[in-house]
């Protein structure tokens, strides 16, 4: 297996209808052994699972539904996923379509034609309203003052990365939304990271869970964890 990608869903009942149409067209012309979708039920308390069974009836094997029982964070599911993945390369995208997932396989045609391997190649988001850009922007400042990397657009989509990198640095991820923070600073760490434009589209149904798109309430919330979380790591990295 060539790809895996990981597709964390919490309480995503009406958009995974779309998004595994979207799939279903993408993996069509593609062999078998070259991609498998991991779609996580990340522990779901509305009609998620039902759902996953009426739309995946007729799918073949490469795409499979991964059922956590309770919802124990975002970087949880993602991770869960990827234990299970068997590809060499790596991935994860959300399930909320404001990213195509077709920008995975972008990303793995950049990390394939790289002059220099990166450690991962990422999604830069473009046309967003100025106040999310200037959140993004602002948690990207904070991150890369106390952690000394230069990090930007640390929660764009998708993510992608080589299977030896994941390997080497699993052990100690974070269980939460810091997740993506933990693998950019680990790249930026160890090698380069690449963006590329994605097109960022508004969220169609069902809400934010953090950063883009969510609540005041929960981005004061992201915000206090992620400098919790900063502060961890940054003593980590002196001690």
């Amino acid at each position: 297996m060539q790809l895996s990608v990981v597709i964390p869903c919490y309480n995503e009942e009406k958009n995974i209808p779309h998004i595994v149409a979207k799939l279903k067209a993408l993996l069509r012309d593609l062999p078998k052994d070259k991609c498998e979708i991991l779609l996580v039920d990340n522990g779901s308390t509305d009609g998620s699972a039902n759902v996953f069974i009426e739309t995946l009836k007729d799918v073949e094997e490469n795409i499979r539904v991964i059922k956590v029982n309770q919802n124990k964070g975002y970087g949880y599911g993602i991770l869960y996923g990827l234990a299970q993945a068997k590809g060499e390369f790596m991935a994860w995208t959300h399930a909320d379509l404001q990213t195509d997932p077709a920008d995975v396989f972008k990303a793995l045609d950049i990390f394939l034609l790289a002059p220099k391997q990166p450690m991962i190649v990422k999604g830069y988001r473009r046309n967003r309203k100025l106040s999310e850009a200037f959140f993004s922007w602002g948690m990207g400042l904070i991150s890369s003052v106390f952690l000394k990397v230069r990090l930007t657009e640390i929660n764009a989509q998708p993510k992608l990365f080589h299977r030896n990198f994941y390997e080497a640095i699993v052990k100690d991820a974070p269980h939460d939304f810091s997740l993506d923070l933990y693998f950019l600073f680990k790249a930026k760490k160890q090698g380069l990271i690449l963006d590329f434009p994605v097109f960022f589209l508004p969220r169609l149904y069902g809400e934010a869970k953090g950063g883009s798109g969510s609540s005041l309430k929960t981005r004061i919330k992201l915000i206090k964890r992620t400098l919790k979380y900063i502060g961890e790591l940054s003593r980590k990295v002196k001690g």
